[in-house]
């Protein structure tokens, strides 16, 4: 089959690969949309370092059941899923708490084991979520990340409720799906960028106002601030923004320090909260939302596979606002 790897020199490569093998409990899925999200790029450049073995990587996926094991009883052939690119071992404390997000013992599609910048890629059907006939693939696939990632952030993390005020950091492609996400939870909403066309995309997401790092300074009183960009500028920002009882939830990596006291998260009952990954609970209850009309995966860029690198590129370059998809 077609695939797209990630080699150790740093290139982007076609290969052919053989067809993945289905174990009783997984499904062969024909994928029809893999979203490219920014974190490609950086398994790419730990690819390049030597940190992580070559890899096909892509996990916002969509497609359809071409095969099915023989244990399998979620899904038959032919059926449209949504695929959740964790495989969490289902053991670990952590699986058997339903927190799979921080499984220590599975893998990830498009991390350690093949993802969907293929045409086939085998997944457990614990993870594979059936959607309507007439679902569009290319918008499913990047609520497997983009999708997720907002809800956990917002709902799972940041127990975002109605009239609060969220302030979003970085309207990117999960950005975006963030603000549609606060706004179901009937909450107002500040986008921040600083790209134009990222503050244009955001108001037509749905947010009330958007606003650069300076304009949006001046905010004293949110009640959750989601740090899509978590350098030690946004996350200062992000703090400072806080109102009593603010929780600034931080979701991009990052290794940049920052001055922190214990009054400042004491003093008015301020939380700081990881949100990492997320679960098939949020990709059931972002699909809902998609499915209800609240949550719309802003693509922007739609390739072959063939365009792989290209679409990298100009995601790194900064050019692409919302999501890219590949359709192999």
């Amino acid at each position: 089959m077609r695939a797209i790897r990630f080699e150790a020199d740093g290139s982007i490569q076609p290969v052919n690969l053989p067809m993945p093998t289905v174990g009783p409990e997984d499904v062969l899925v024909q994928v029809l949309a893999a979203g490219v999200c920014r974190t490609d790029l950086h398994t790419l450049e730990a690819v390049k370092e030597g940190r992580r073995p070559p890899v096909v990587p892509g996990h916002e996926i969509a497609g359809k059941v071409t095969k099915a094991g023989s244990d399998v009883y979620v899904v038959n052939a032919g059926d449209l899923v949504a695929v959740h690119y964790e495989q969490p071992c289902g053991a670990c404390r952590h699986c058997r708490k339903k927190r799979t997000n921080l499984c220590q013992d599975g893998h990830s599609l498009g991390f350690d084991v093949q993802g969907g910048y293929a045409e086939h890629v085998a997944v457990n059907q614990g993870t594979i979520l059936p959607l309507p006939a007439d679902f569009d693939p290319v918008i499913a696939a990047p609520l497997g990340c983009s999708g997720t990632t907002a809800y956990h952030a917002v709902v799972t993390a940041g127990d975002v409720t109605e009239e609060e005020l969220v302030v979003v950091l970085g309207a990117g492609g999960v950005g975006l799906s963030a603000i549609q996400v606060a706004k179901a939870q009937g909450a107002r909403v500040v986008a921040v960028d600083v790209r134009p066309g990222a503050q244009k995309a955001a108001l037509e997401a749905g947010a009330d106002t958007a606003a650069d790092a300076e304009e949006a300074g001046r905010i004293r009183d949110a009640d959750v601030v989601v740090d899509f960009v978590s350098t030690a500028a946004t996350l200062q920002l992000g703090r400072g923004m806080l109102g009593v009882g603010g929780r600034l939830v931080v979701v991009a990596s990052g290794t940049e320090p920052i001055s922190l006291t214990a009054e400042d998260i004491m003093e008015g009952g301020r939380a700081i909260l990881g949100s990492y990954s997320s679960t098939m609970a949020d990709l059931a209850r972002a699909v809902a939302l998609a499915e209800n009309g609240k949550l719309t995966p802003v693509v922007t860029r739609r390739a072959s596979l063939e365009e792989a690198a290209v679409v990298l590129r100009e995601l790194e370059a900064g050019t692409i606002v919302g999501r890219a998809v590949l359709t192999p």
